[in-house]
């Protein structure tokens, strides 16, 4: 399911950052995912609406999400592994 709902996205940069695919099959990434999954949420959809108009505040969720990203495998150093869980979604036909 990874491949199929990443297809748009070359290979080399898959695994390279967090990526939110909408129904329609569209693909953000790194900064612009936080912020996706930012509207979702009622408390965060004020601040990705925000960080949709203003581009100094959307740089900063970038900058952020990149720190956090570059600190990836220190952070996961911490938490024992575990297999994933993929649910599915709904739209996907398979």
């Amino acid at each position: 399911m990874f491949d199929e709902l990443l297809a748009s996205v070359p290979e080399d940069e898959r695994r390279a950052s967090m990526h939110v695919v909408s129904r329609d099959g569209s693909v953000v990434s790194a900064g612009d995912a936080v912020i996706r999954l930012m509207a979702v949420f009622p408390a965060t959809r004020p601040a990705a609406w925000w960080a949709r108009l203003w581009p100094p505040q959307r740089r900063k969720i970038a900058a952020q999400y990149r720190k956090t990203a570059d600190a990836r495998s220190a952070l996961s150093d911490k938490v024992p592994d575990a297999e994933p869980t993929v649910v599915p979604p709904g739209w996907v036909k398979r």
